[in-house]
């Protein structure tokens, strides 16, 4: 298996998974952002996330955008007021290069961000993860506005760079501004099995209960 490529890793997954039954698997993401430690379990259908920043855990809705913050206890508070990240999609440009080192055990290609004529960060992408790793983008965009160290800084010449920015050739698994790790991926698990029941396809969401 481990010498399989990166498609035929999760073909093999999604055959295990069909053979097994009523099996609820996710995709479990461990990285850091801005050096915060980001935790990501995504749902069986894409459509929810329990996401922990730094200790942090929060339960998010992805299809309605809202946040419920989660406490020790089992209990659950809608963020009701989100902070605006501040981030821009237009004036880049993200053009892949050439064939990259493996990051976390898959391979990459190089991609070059820039805004005009300034480079704004050097992206190591997988392709073909891409369409799998949408819910996971729209995952990070909802943190970001409840946690203020995730935020895009301000860099001269290129603004704040969206997160989704660094996804349009493929999931990111590192990007990096002038030697400076911006995000790196520790570890990405398809086929996670799901253990919260508000994760799995079947749950109900509202503000009192996701």
């Amino acid at each position: 298996m481990a010498h399989l490529p990166g498609r035929a890793v999760l073909a093999a997954i999604l055959v295990a998974m069909a053979l097994s039954g009523p099996l609820r698997a996710g995709t479990l993401l461990l990285a850091r952002l801005e050096n915060l430690p980001l935790r990501i379990e995504l749902g069986d259908d894409g459509r929810r996330a329990l996401g922990e920043v730094d200790g942090r855990r929060y339960l998010l809705d992805l299809d309605a955008g809202r946040i419920f913050r989660l406490d020790g206890n089992g209990g659950q508070r809608r963020i009701t007021t989100l902070g605006d990240d501040g981030a821009s999609l237009d004036g880049y440009r993200l053009e892949s290069w050439s064939p990259g080192p493996s990051v976390a055990g898959y391979g990459s290609i190089y991609n070059v961000l820039q805004r005009g004529e300034t480079i704004c960060a050097e992206v190591l992408a997988s392709r073909w993860m891409k369409p799998f790793a949408a819910p996971l983008v729209r995952s990070i965009a909802l943190l970001q506005r409840v946690e203020k160290g995730l935020r895009p800084p301000l860099r001269e010449g290129c603004g704040r760079v969206a997160f989704a920015t660094y996804a349009r050739n493929g999931w990111p698994l590192m990007v990096g501004y002038r030697d400076v790790p911006i995000f790196v991926t520790e570890s990405l698990r398809f086929g996670y099995p799901i253990s919260d029941p508000r994760l799995a396809g079947s749950a109900s969401c509202s503000d009192a209960r996701c």
